[in-house]
């Protein structure tokens, strides 16, 4: 007859990298500004895409298409600048 030997089991706890805080006031900051950006230029893509619309739309969309960009063009500068000075 064999006997098992039983022992717990030590399971090693992941090593912690050694971060101060600022530097990861840093690097959320880094990230912020990077979804800041891609959401710019995401914006910008829509906005581009409904003046491109007006464009081409019948003579009664095209007023309404390009107010619509202007508007979301001037609300996305305000909510851009407002978070980019929350990150500061």
């Amino acid at each position: 007859m064999t006997t098992a030997n039983t022992k717990p089991v030590r399971t090693a706890e992941p090593a912690k990298p050694a971060t101060h805080p600022q530097t990861r006031r840093h690097i959320g900051q880094q990230v912020g500004a990077l979804a800041i950006n891609a959401y710019e230029r995401s914006v910008a893509n829509v906005v581009a895409f409904e003046k491109d619309a007006a464009k081409i739309a019948p003579t009664p969309w095209k007023s309404a298409l390009t107010l619509s960009a202007e508007l979301i063009e001037e609300v996305n500068a305000a909510y851009v600048k407002t978070a980019r000075q929350a990150l500061r």
